[in-house]
C-alpha cells in the first residue's frame, strides 16, 4: 500500500484496522482528555503561577499535533471511495473540509493559531480551546450514537422547545402581572421575570424573587406541575432514540454475521434480515455444557467466536467460528446424539425452536437449504468425523 493509504487505515479507518490505529485513537483520546484538564488547572492562580511555562509548551505541543492531525485528514481523504470518488483531489478535499467533524477539527486548533498571530486574551481563549471535547466525538462510539440520536429526533426536540420557550413566556408575562404591584423592583418587567418563569419550570426554586401575592402562589405551584412534565420531555425524547439507536447497531450487527455463516451465506437479503429479527445473542464460558446427548433440544446454535466441542461416542469434532448445530435434531424432533461443549469463551446466536419453525414454514427456500446442507454432510457426520474438516454438525 501506499504510504497515504496506510496513514489513512490509521487515522480515517481506526481502531478497527490494526494496532498502529489502536494506538493513534488512544493517543488522540488521551491528549483531548489531557487538555480539558489544562483548561481547567490554568484557573487556579496558584498552579498558573508556577506552571506557567509548562502550560504553554503543552498548549504548543497540543496544538502541533493538532494541526499536523488536521492536514493529514485533508491529505489522505482522497482515499474515500464515497461520495467523492469521481471528483477532483481539490475538491474532494474542500468537500471534506466542510464536514462536521473537520469542522470541529479547525475550530479546535484556529483559536490558539489567531491568538499567537494577534495577542489575543488567552481568557478569552480557554473558551475556544474548550472546543476540544467536540474531538472525542471521532473517537466515541457513545458520543457518534448521541449526535446521530439528536440529528435524527431533531424534529421532535424543536418542537418541545418551541413548547418550553412559549410556556415561559407565558409563566413570565402573568407573574408579571400579578406581582409587579407589590415588587416593582423584582418584577419590574417581563423579560425581568423570565429568571422566575425558568427557575420555577425547572423546579430548581433559587429564592431570590419569590411570589407574594396568593394568586401569585397558586399560580406558581401550577407552574411547578406544568414545568416537571414539560421539561422532561427531552429527556424521554433522547431515551428513546438512544434505545432505537443502539437496537439499529446491534441489528445491523447481527445482520452481518447471520450473513456470513455459511448455512445461511447466499439466502436473500429479505429473508436474512427476518432471521436475524429473532436471533438472540448469547455468552457462554469455558467448559460450559451447551447441550446434553439424549436430551431434546430447544434451539438452534451458531457460532459467532470461540470453539466448541462435540463429543459423540468417543469421537470428538471441533466446531469454530461460523459453525452451528441442532438444526438436524429439530427439524426431525429428534434427540441429540452428542454432547456440545464450549472449549473456550463463546458467543453464540440462538435461534428458539418455535422460532425455526416458524421460519420453516414461512420460508421454504430456507428449509431446503438446511436440508441440502445435512443431505451433503449425512456420511461425515455419522461415519469418520476426525478424517475431514468440520465446522457444522447436528
Amino acid at each position: 500500500m501506499t504510504i497515504r493509504r496506510q496513514l489513512f487505515d490509521i487515522i480515517e479507518v481506526g481502531a478497527a484496522g490494526r494496532v498502529g490505529a489502536r494506538l493513534f485513537d488512544g493517543f488522540m483520546i488521551c491528549l483531548i482528555l489531557l487538555n480539558l484538564v489544562a483548561v481547567s488547572l490554568e484557573t487556579v492562580a496558584d498552579l498558573s503561577a508556577k506552571y506557567h511555562q509548562l502550560f504553554i509548551y503543552f498548549e504548543i505541543f497540543s496544538l502541533t499535533v493538532f494541526s499536523i492531525e488536521y492536514l493529514l485528514r485533508l491529505w489522505v481523504c482522497v482515499e474515500y471511495a464515497k461520495p467523492y470518488a469521481e471528483a477532483s483531489s481539490a475538491k474532494t478535499r474542500f468537500n471534506f473540509a466542510l464536514s462536521p467533524l473537520m469542522i470541529i477539527d479547525f475550530l479546535a486548533i484556529v483559536p490558539s493559531i489567531l491568538s499567537s498571530i494577534f495577542g489575543l486574551d488567552m481568557r478569552v481563549l480557554r473558551v475556544f480551546r474548550l472546543l476540544r471535547i467536540f474531538k472525542l466525538t471521532r473517537y466515541s462510539p457513545a458520543l457518534a450514537s448521541l449526535g446521530s440520536v439528536i440529528y435524527q429526533e431533531r424534529r421532535a426536540l424543536i418542537a418541545t422547545v418551541i413548547i418550553m420557550v412559549g410556556l415561559a413566556l407565558f409563566a413570565s408575562t402573568a407573574i408579571y402581572h400579578m406581582e409587579h404591584e407589590l415588587q416593582p423592583d423584582k418584577f419590574s418587567s417581563i423579560p425581568a421575570s423570565m429568571w422566575w418563569a425558568l427557575a420555577t419550570l425547572t423546579t430548581v426554586g433559587y429564592g431570590d424573587m419569590v411570589p407574594l401575592t396568593t394568586a401569585g402562589r397558586v399560580f406558581g405551584s401550577m407552574i411547578m406541575v406544568f414545568g416537571v412534565a414539560m421539561f422532561t420531555l427531552p429527556i424521554g425524547i433522547m431515551a428513546s432514540g438512544f434505545a432505537n439507536e443502539i437496537h439499529r447497531r446491534d441489528f445491523v450487527v447481527r445482520w452481518g454475521l447471520v450473513a456470513n455463516i455459511p448455512l445461511f451465506r447466499g439466502l436473500d437479503a429479505a429473508l436474512i434480515t427476518i432471521i436475524a429479527k429473532y436471533l438472540r445473542s448469547r455468552l457462554i464460558q469455558e467448559g460450559t455444557l451447551i447441550a446434553r446427548k439424549g436430551e431434546d433440544i430447544d434451539c438452534l446454535y451458531m457460532i459467532v467466536s470461540g470453539e466448541v466441542i462435540r463429543r459423540a461416542e468417543g469421537q470428538d469434532a471441533r466446531l469454530e467460528e461460523g459453525g452451528f448445530f441442532g438444526a438436524q435434531s429439530l427439524m426431525d424432533h429428534s434427540m441429540l446424539e452428542a454432547d456440545y461443549v464450549a472449549l473456550s469463551r463463546c458467543q453464540l446466536l440462538v435461534l428458539e425452536a418455535d422460532d425455526f419453525h416458524h421460519l420453516l414454514q414461512q420460508h421454504k427456500s430456507l428449509k431446503r437449504r438446511i436440508e441440502e446442507h445435512y443431505h451433503r454432510h449425512a456420511p461425515v457426520e455419522y461415519g469418520q468425523p476426525e478424517d475431514v474438516d468440520l465446522k457444522n454438525l447436528s
